[in-house]
This record gives C-alpha cells, sequence and structure tokens, in this order.
C-alpha cells in the first residue's frame, strides 16, 4: 500500500506502471462512470482499519491522479517551447477514463498536443456547466482549442435504460421500442450543450470547438444494455445491437444540428470507428485502447483542417503568469460574439386602408407596440429590418420582407417577426380549415391569411429558428390554422376597443375585393378540392413541409380578444414588464407563464410550436441570437 500511495504521489508516473494495481469495481461503477478497486493480486492490503482507509483513498484519488498527471505534461510541454495549439478539454470517461485505459485525450497528448484536461469519468453536463471550470481555463491559458465530450450519462438516464424502452414485441422495429421519455433526455442534453457552447463562443477570440456524439456500443450482458434490455424480453444480441445503435443515431443527430448553427464548433463523427466486434471494446461503453486512437485520430485531422484558418501567423507572447511562452495560440480580440445572424421585422398597425376594408380601424397603442419589439430586437443583436406602420404595413411589404429574411438565413440563425394590430377570420377557400375559416392579419391595404404566412414559414431553412410575437385578437394559432370558433361581439374593457376586426368588417372586405381573397384562398393548397377535408389537417403540413421551427407567443386563445391599452396592448404591456429590459433569463416557457401570471382571466396568452423539434430553442432565454 505504502509503495503505490509513493508511485501515485508522482504525477510523472505513467497509467502503464499502475494499472497492474487497479481492477473495474463492477457494483460501485456506474454508466460513463468507472470506479476502481485494488487489484487483492497485486496490492498488499494489512487487515487494519487505516489501511482499508488509504486503500480507499488509492482508490478516491484515481481520477486526481490523472488530472495532475496531465497537468504536469501540459506545463512542461509548454516549458520545452512547444509552439502548437493550446488544447483545454472537458468531458467524461471518453476523455478521463482513470488508469485502465488510455482514453482519447491519452492518445492526443502521445500525437504531440498540450492538452489542460479538466475531465472526470462520470462528470454529467449539469455539473459541468454548474462549475464551468472550462470557462476559466480557457481564459487563463489561452487556448485556441476546445475540446468537450458530455452526454453519454445523461441519455443513458444515470442506468435506467430500462425505463425508456418498450416491452418486446415482434411486430415493432428496434426504433419503436424506444419510449418518447428517451427524446426528452437527449432534449435535455441538447440544452446543456448550447448553453456551453454559447459560453465559449462568448469569450475573447475564435476558440475552435470539437464534440462528438460516441461510437455505437456493443450490448453484451452488461448492466448498462445487455442487461436492462434482457428485463424488457429484449433478448436478440442483433435486436439488441439495433437499438442501441438507433440511440446513439438519435443522440448524435440532434447533435450535428445544433452544432451547425456555430461557425468555430465542429461536430466529430466517431460512429463505426471503433468497431461492431464486442472484442473491440473494454466493456459496453468504453473503447479498448486502439479504439480509442482511433477516435483521437479523427479529433487530430479535425484540429488540422481548422489549423491553417485559426492560428495562422499568430504572434508568441509573453510569459505572463508562470507559463511558457507559446506561439500557437488563438489570435486575441476585442471580445467575443456570436456567429449567427438575427434578424427582425416588426409591423404596427393603429389604421387601415378604409378604400379595402371600409373602415380605418383606428387602434391607439399597436405601432408603439412595434416600437417597444423593435427596441427588444435591437438591444439583443438583431438587425432590424424593418418597422413597418400603417401605410407602410402593405401586404407586398410583409411578405417581400419576410422572403428577404427567408433567403438570407441559414441553420442556425434566427427571424424575429412582430406584428401588433387587427386579427380577423375569413372563409376558408380551400377546405383545409375545421371551422371553415382562415385566421388573418389585417395589413393595411388587405388581410393577409394563415395559409400564407404557412408558405412563408416554409420558405426558411432547416435549423432557422423562427419567433412571432402577435398582439391581435384570435392569435393563439395565427402562424397557422386555428381550430377554435370565436365570439363574434367586437368588446371592449375598461374603455380600451379589442384588436378584432369584426366579422361584418371582415365580410365588408371581402364584398370590396372578392378576386383577391378568392383567388389568395383558392390557391393554397388545402383539401380534396369539394371543400371536404381528407383527413384532420388543422396545424398540419398541408404538403409543403416545415424545415424549420417556428415559435409562437400571442396576445390571446383563438376564441379570445387582445386589447387595446393606453401605452402598449395589455399583452405586450405585460411582456415588456417580465422582460424587465432584459433581467429575464429563463426559457420561453417560462417567459410565456410569467407573462400569464399578469394577464386578466378574459385574454390568455398562448404560446406554442410547430416545425422541427429544436431542444435547444426550446431551453434558450427569449430573443437569443
Amino acid at each position: 500500500m505504502e509503495q503505490l500511495h509513493r508511485k501515485m504521489a508522482d504525477p510523472n508516473t505513467p497509467h502503464s506502471l499502475l494499472r497492474n494495481y487497479f481492477i473495474i469495481d463492477e457494483e460501485r461503477s456506474g454508466p460513463f462512470t468507472p470506479a476502481l478497486a485494488l487489484n487483492p493480486e497485486t496490492v498488499e492490503i494489512p487487515p487494519t482499519p487505516e489501511a482499508q482507509m488509504r486503500g480507499e483513498m488509492a482508490i478516491g484519488a484515481a481520477n486526481w491522479f490523472s488530472r495532475m498527471r496531465r497537468l504536469s505534461a501540459f506545463n512542461r510541454r509548454l516549458a520545452e517551447g512547444y509552439d502548437g495549439p493550446i488544447i483545454v478539454s472537458e468531458g467524461d470517461s471518453w476523455f478521463q477514463f482513470p488508469i485502465l485505459l488510455d482514453d482519447t485525450i491519452d492518445q492526443l497528448i502521445r500525437m504531440g498536443y498540450a492538452v489542460r484536461s479538466l475531465g472526470a469519468a462520470g462528470d454529467t453536463l449539469e455539473n459541468m456547466i454548474s462549475k464551468a471550470e472550462y470557462l476559466t481555463a480557457l481564459r487563463q491559458t489561452g487556448a485556441a482549442v476546445f475540446l468537450f465530450s458530455a452526454g453519454g450519462n445523461d441519455v443513458l438516464g444515470g442506468g435506467h435504460l430500462a425505463d425508456h424502452l418498450r416491452n418486446f414485441d415482434p411486430s415493432m422495429s428496434p426504433a419503436e421500442h424506444i419510449l418518447p421519455s428517451f427524446d426528452t433526455l437527449v432534449a435535455k442534453a441538447i440544452q446543456g450543450y448550447d448553453t456551453v457552447l454559447r459560453s465559449v463562443e462568448a469569450l475573447p477570440g475564435e476558440i475552435q470547438i470539437f464534440c462528438h456524439g460516441y461510437d455505437k456500443p456493443v450490448p453484451n450482458s452488461g448492466k448498462w444494455l445487455g442487461k436492462p434490455m434482457k428485463t424488457r424480453g429484449i433478448t436478440d444480441k442483433a435486436f439488441q445491437k439495433s437499438i442501441t445503435d438507433e440511440l446513439i443515431d438519435r443522440f448524435n443527430g440532434r447533435l450535428k444540428t445544433l452544432i451547425a448553427g456555430f461557425a468555430n464548433a465542429h461536430y466529430i463523427n466517431v460512429r463505426g470507428v471503433v468497431g461492431s466486434s464486442a472484442s473491440q471494446w473494454h466493456d459496453e461503453l468504453h473503447p479498448k485502447n486502439p479504439g480509442y486512437l482511433k477516435v483521437a485520430q479523427k479529433f487530430d485531422a479535425g484540429i488540422r483542417s481548422v489549423a491553417p484558418r485559426a492560428f495562422a501567423g499568430v504572434p508568441r507572447p509573453m510569459p505572463s503568469g508562470g507559463m511558457a511562452a507559446r506561439s500557437f495560440i488563438r489570435k486575441r480580440q476585442a471580445g467575443g460574439g456570436t456567429s449567427r445572424t438575427g434578424l427582425s421585422l416588426h409591423v404596427g398597425m393603429n389604421r387601415i386602408d378604409v378604400n379595402h376594408y371600409g373602415t380605418d380601424g383606428k387602434l391607439t397603442a399597436c405601432i408603439a407596440d412595434a416600437e417597444a419589439m423593435k427596441g427588444i430586437a435591437g438591444s439583443r443583436g438583431f438587425e432590424v429590418m424593418d418597422i413597418l406602420t400603417d401605410a407602410q404595413g402593405t401586404r407586398d411589404a410583409v411578405i417581400s420582407a419576410i422572403t428577404e429574411a427567408s433567403k438570407r438565413l441559414k441553420s442556425g440563425d434566427i427571424f424575429l417577426y412582430t406584428y401588433a394590430g387587427h386579427g380577423s377570420q375569413m372563409h376558408d377557400f380551400n377546405g383545409d380549415e375545421a371551422d371553415n375559416l382562415d385566421e388573418t392579419w389585417c395589413l393595411f391595404d388587405g388581410m393577409l391569411l394563415d395559409d400564407e404566412a404557412y408558405e412563408l414559414w416554409c420558405r426558411f431553412d432547416e435549423g432557422v429558428r423562427i419567433l412571432a410575437i402577435l398582439d391581435c385578437c384570435h392569435s393563439g394559432t395565427a402562424i397557422r390554422a386555428a381550430p377554435a370558433l370565436f365570439d363574434n361581439a367586437s368588446g371592449s374593457q375598461d374603455g380600451n376597443k379589442a384588436r378584432m376586426l369584426p366579422v361584418p368588417v371582415a365580410r365588408q372586405a371581402f364584398a370590396n375585393n372578392p378576386e383577391l381573397y378568392r383567388s389568395i384562398g383558392s390557391a393554397r393548397a388545402g383539401g380534396d378540392g369539394n371543400g371536404l377535408l381528407a383527413d384532420d389537417i388543422a396545424l398540419s403540413d398541408h404538403r409543403s413541409p416545415l424545415r424549420a421551427t417556428i415559435r409562437l407567443i400571442s396576445g390571446c386563445q383563438d376564441n379570445q380578444l387582445s386589447m387595446d391599452g393606453f401605452f402598449n396592448g395589455r399583452f405586450t404591456e405585460e411582456l415588456l414588464k417580465v422582460w424587465n429590459n432584459g433581467r429575464f433569463s429563463g426559457s420561453y416557457d417560462a417567459f410565456h407563464k410569467a407573462i400569464l401570471k399578469g394577464m386578466p382571466p378574459t385574454q390568455t396568452p398562448n404560446h406554442f410550436q410547430i416545425g422541427q423539434a429544436d431542444p435547444a430553442f426550446d431551453g434558450q432565454v427569449p430573443f437569443t441570437i
């Protein structure tokens, strides 16, 4: 025991000289959390309480020993005049498997990189985020590269895989045996990744980030994969492998989509790298050394691919803080910032064209709402495309601006559209509404139907986030078909008008312009041509699948009225109060609930989403680019 402690106290002792003294403790290990025990065949443990305690200390020091050994190697490499990219790594057991394996980071260090390693076997995303050691290390070292490995513990539910599987059914595919609860775990993990990527992106300099989503493991009667599946009656090895392949593919797919929205982040696909034979895996979740070497080679290729852009021509800094000088560090900039684009468009209609509608529909606070939303957008770094008010807010102007945004934005970008004005309904000419009515935004020279809005959203690329803030009547689902009916009364409260264009006025607008609305409504894809629905297609894709993600926060439900106010609409007033000049720090769901608490019972703001699921979007602070 004393000899072992002396060896472990020396950070220069290589793993290879310690491996014979430890074995895996199967009972205490968790998924991606290998626990060690002393090997009774190679370590003499005297039968005394003190010796037992010192044995426990040796086991508990495994992660610490690995980290200190790497820190010593890092400092030594810098002192020797290292001129490559400084790297900080944070992660789980794929980046820090204590003593028994040469993991990904061990392999990269052998390749000659200087790596400030912070990994710890069993670490979770939540713990990494809360401690934020990686941010401190990135600042202190001036690192050019950040390597991140996380999510394994999170998506496997802490070792409770069986909780996320259905009982075996031979009529179902492997993918169908996975419960929706697993996708919830993946969504939460992706939200954590989004937090980490954004925090690194905000640091000064162009730090290159590399992430991976693990290789596809081989279930082998172990307690993390094979045994949990067996409890569900899933015993066929090939079927088990297909399920784990699907689990890993889902996580990788979400991660790859997220990373596409960050210019300095890179997804490393290691699926298929280790191999599909159980003999190539140390256990159900971790490769053997040759597999880790192959994973490290993928990271090495990724780092080398960005080196000419990220590191060329960087001057050698002076030594500081006791750290040796190095020439190959990241270029310092005045500050960090997002690589994504945010565009916003704001429409406020206090008046509409009397020649089209037969009334000017006078409201008092809609332009103020548009100005307020423009202010939020500007404070959050959005490029404000335009603010369209009254006569500027024509159908053509709004359609043109949204179309321009769809052409400019790419995956990871965001479009903010706000509308304050009258909401109304129009006869459904294409038979795609359960209530035979299309919801509309009342623009200056004519109503824009929800079918048209939907087609505009379809023009945006996959991965684009769209946030629509609507303060108008019957706006609960006004970014698409609204399934609910409503009370036709115009309504008023405390002398303030409802933001509703009454049905008689809408009818008059149609009577004044029948060919316009008939052609608009009939031109949209819909039912079977006879005004009959082929199926229940309210809120459906209508033959034009959405590739983007559209989130709506609206002033009321479909069967309610949004009230005008003194300075702002009642909904916008409450939104501004909750936003509190940017001090609000919760998610969109929390934002909606906070607004809801301050609203009168007659007006219930809605929050819903259509298009592609985007868990990172769900977890972001509102108006985040």
